[in-house]
């Protein structure tokens, strides 16, 4: 039988964290890659930041190693104040919304949304969240039978549904039209105003940074900081 988590409040993890997100001189080697170098990073409780990089440079990997999925090689990290190593604490306060969605494609759109309530302890709503994205005609498809727009759709129910202390999302614009990418700014931003820290990867700066103003460029495996608001990012 799947575990059953119960879902963590923002203002506990507030409380035990000053930051959200830390890293400290981390790098990641994945067999002979070396993915991030010396990373150093601080995100603030609540802040929203954008992350952006050429194909390729290492935004899904860094986003996996800060929701940890992945372990650094070396340095340290720490998430809402527990140790990165610590994987079970740390996944109990972040939500990860993958490029493709993480979706179950042989459940229905409704079907996954109640599994993934049911995994994070949440007491939510299934039929408001698909209402909240305009998918309640579509509750009882498979997911395999939905457009990619449509996926992406779903896969914003469900981060706004769980709505986390730590959301990290890939690419949410992708695969979606002006509604839609609307629609995803409406949704990230009612997430992080109800106090989530949010960091988005985007090939999409100025609509990832209406929601999320601090921009980060990962490039050569090492992160620094575009027009800084503080000085969180050394090379």
């Amino acid at each position: 039988m799947a575990e059953v988590v119960n879902a963590p409040r923002a203002e506990d993890a507030v409380n035990q964290a000053g930051e959200a997100l830390q890293l400290r001189d981390v790098w990641l080697r994945l067999g002979r890659e070396v993915i991030l170098r010396g990373v150093t990073l601080d995100i603030g409780v609540g802040e929203g930041v954008t992350l952006l990089g050429e194909n390729g440079a290492g935004k899904t990997t860094l986003l996996r190693l800060l929701a940890s999925t992945l372990r650094p090689t070396r340095g340290e990290g720490r998430v809402m104040g527990f140790d990165l190593r610590d994987s079970r604490a740390v996944r109990d306060f972040v939500h990860v919304m993958p490029v493709d969605g993480g979706l179950y494609p042989d459940l229905t759109c409704t079907e996954n949304l109640a599994f993934a309530a049911r995994m994070h302890g949440h007491p939510a709503d299934p039929a408001a969240a698909l209402r909240r994205v305009n998918l309640e005609a579509a509750a009882g498809r498979r997911v395999r039978f939905l457009s990619a727009g449509m996926r992406k759709r779903l896969a914003l129910a469900r981060a706004w549904m769980l709505a986390r202390p730590v959301t990290l999302v890939d690419e949410p614009f992708a695969n979606l039209d002006d509604a839609g990418r609307a629609l995803v700014r409406d949704l990230l931003g009612e997430v992080r105003a109800g106090g989530a820290t949010l960091v988005i990867a985007a090939h999409e700066p100025e609509l990832a940074r209406a929601i999320a103003p601090r921009a980060l460029w990962l490039a050569g495996g090492k992160l620094s900081e575009l027009g800084a608001q503080r000085p969180a990012v050394r090379a």
